[in-house]
């Protein structure tokens, strides 16, 4: 660290961290976050207490191997030197991947262009006790064309109503989805990958509970049709649980801030 007393800089980070003992990324009273550990392993370095903005929440058990995060400490420090430090003193489920400088203004959620989840299956129908915290196993079998094709339809800008937990009066429920597909690339453990605007609470396991219950012949094929058009009568979405899921990446100025992937 720098014993210049400069102005401080703005930090952003890449973190990833396994959230099967979290309750949530976002600061809640009286239980273990995300924020609440980085927070406190960047207050310890600082010597002050010191405040993180996050590129988007995760829910208890949901994962990321690429959140966004920003702070400004006292002092400069080395982008490097901060990282390692910051490693050192992080849980064993929480990771740096990168810090780097950044705008003094620069709030990784309301700078963010585009967020990427994905969402792990095990297929075969037995349980999988190694990777009970990392992907869902159906107990059904399930069709790969139905779910191509379920994923063809959800692109676009729309309503996605149906498809959240709790809606966000302030922003509404329309979001733009860009991308939406099924990776088959390993057929036991497919992986559903989307790519939007903004998401609302729930939306990608609803999605994901959803085309899964479709795909195995649990509900009609036009089920989802119905949902994303808002129609009413359709039963009410099937959430996936929320081990599966990962935030795989933020877009900020057409960059993302990690290359996709998946930790197993």
């Amino acid at each position: 660290m720098s014993d210049s007393a400069a102005s401080p800089t703005r930090l952003r980070a890449t973190i990833e961290y396994d959230g099967t003992s979290f309750h949530g990324s976002q600061l809640q009273p009286g239980v273990r976050t995300v924020q609440r550990e980085v927070e406190a392993a960047l207050s310890k370095l600082f010597d002050r207490r010191t405040r993180i903005d996050l590129a988007g929440r995760t829910d208890a058990g949901v994962h990321a191997t690429a959140q966004e995060i920003a702070f400004t400490p006292r002092r400069r420090w080395d982008a490097d030197e901060l990282a390692r430090a910051l490693g050192a003193v992080l849980p064993d489920d929480i990771g740096v991947r990168r810090v780097r400088a950044t705008a003094a203004d620069f709030h990784p959620r309301f700078d963010a262009e585009a967020r990427r989840y994905r969402y792990a299956i095990a297929l075969g129908g037995r349980r999988r006790p190694f990777l009970r915290d990392r992907c869902w196993s159906p107990a059904w079998p399930l069709d790969p064309d139905v779910l191509a094709r379920l994923a063809a339809a959800i692109p676009g800008e729309r309503s996605f109503g149906r498809f959240a937990r709790a809606g966000q009066p302030e922003r509404g429920t329309r979001c733009r989805v860009r991308r939406a597909v099924w990776n088959f690339d390993r057929p036991t453990f497919p992986f559903f990958e989307i790519i939007a605007d903004r998401f609302l609470h729930h939306m990608v396991r609803y999605l994901v509970g959803t085309s899964v219950e479709i795909a195995a012949g649990r509900r009609p094929f036009d089920d989802l049709g119905r949902l994303l058009a808002d129609e009413a009568g359709s039963r009410p979405v099937f959430p996936a649980p929320p081990q599966g899921l990962y935030l795989a990446g933020v877009r900020y100025a057409g960059e993302w801030s990690a290359s996709p992937g998946l930790p197993w």
